[in-house]
């Protein structure tokens, strides 16, 4: 009993603090909701290229901006007519992505990469200026520690919650030893 407690303490933890010092975001959403995924570039700088991605699509894109227009060659077909950026203009840099009517198969790891004109410019191929889980939750779940819903606050940063979580165990552990 005592190391399946020391297990869980561990991993709490380890969880909280990896979150504490990520710059992901955790969002959670139902099926058929319309969900933002936020990202900002750099500066006020034109964005000459946009690059949404999810992880498990390969090659294929979620939305990509390049040469002044959207290009849909490179776009997976499941994203197709479901996807717009929250400003089309992209004024102040907010080139967040809006998702609408997700399903299940939304689920995973989104990445916003941003380059612009400018003397500092970026390449495509830099760190993501955002990553963003998105976990659409089917419907007879109940959502537990996954943050907000994507209707409400916009989602949660990574760990905001585990770490309460974590120092509680820790706390009543404490207090029973």
């Amino acid at each position: 009993m005592a190391a399946l407690t020391q297990l869980l303490v561990g991993v709490l933890l380890s969880e909280a603090c990896l979150g504490l010092y990520s710059d992901q975001t955790n969002l959670t959403a139902k099926p058929g909701e319309t969900v933002t995924l936020p990202c900002q570039a750099m500066s006020s700088e034109r964005v000459t290229v946009l690059d949404w991605t999810k992880k498990d699509l390969g090659s294929y894109r979620v939305l990509l901006y390049r040469n002044s227009e959207f290009d849909t060659e490179q776009q997976h077909p499941s994203f197709t007519k479901r996807v717009d950026l929250k400003d089309k203009e992209m004024k102040d840099g907010d080139v967040s992505l809006v998702l609408k009517n997700v399903t299940t198969a939304d689920s995973g790891t989104y990445e916003c990469r941003v380059v612009q004109s400018g003397p500092t410019r970026p390449e495509l191929g830099a760190a993501p200026n955002r990553i963003i889980n998105l976990y659409v939750a089917p419907r007879s779940r109940i959502m537990i520690g996954r943050g907000n819903t994507a209707g409400s606050s916009g989602g949660n940063t990574a760990g905001s919650s585990g770490w309460m979580i974590g120092l509680t165990v820790l706390l009543l552990l404490i207090g029973t030893a």
